[in-house]
């Protein structure tokens, strides 16, 4: 399988057609009892949460047919740094375990730099252990826990540096997230009582 990437308004892939393939990417999520908010999410609010965002998409080559898609957006961190938020990250069920997904990552890391990002972030279910293996093996490291109102479970929060001026050591990102547990732990008992 020959695949080509492209951002969506260069190709006639329909915004039904991207969300659709969301809801069976994630339905593997639903089966292991993790409420992924993308999952079930509708057509105009998929656009609405991807805002001014980039929507990138796999396309078959022969067949034109739709493999995968993820969307970047680009935010501004509290120095000031711009980074990328890196979602929504679906590959069709027949087409998993092929690449997909990495060759993805491949076209929105160099996005990113282009548009002058030092670090990418995403985030997902602690117990999605596909995705939390993709993260670590495509070149994030996990750098925090969080819970987000939405979803019933605890994510992780990943980070990949791509500028070497912002990139942190290995002890202070593992530091990061040590600290970041003990926060989630406190606010987690704060929020029982």
């Amino acid at each position: 399988m020959k695949l080509i990437i492209k951002q969506l308004q260069e190709t006639p892939v329909t915004y039904t057609q991207i969300t659709d393939l969301i809801h069976q990417s994630f339905e593997e999520r639903l089966q292991q009892g993790l409420n992924f908010t993308c999952s079930r999410m509708t057509e105009s609010e998929f656009r609405a949460a991807m805002g001014d965002g980039t929507v990138f998409v796999a396309l078959d080559e022969d067949s034109g047919e739709l493999l995968g898609t993820v969307t970047i957006s680009f935010k501004t961190d509290h120095k000031g740094r711009c980074y990328a938020y890196h979602e929504y990250l679906a590959v069709s069920p027949k087409a998993k375990h092929l690449g997909v997904a990495s060759r993805l990552a491949e076209v929105w890391k160099v996005y990113a730099r282009e548009n002058g990002a030092q670090y990418v972030k995403s985030d997902t279910a602690t117990r999605a252990e596909s995705s939390v293996k993709w993260h670590l093996k495509n070149g994030f490291q996990i750098y925090g826990v969080k819970a987000f109102r939405s979803t019933n479970y605890v994510s992780y929060i990943f980070i990949m540096y791509l500028d070497e001026r912002t990139k942190k050591s290995p002890t202070y990102v593992r530091l990061h997230y040590l600290y970041s547990r003990i926060r989630y732990f406190f606010s987690f008992q704060k929020r029982r009582i």
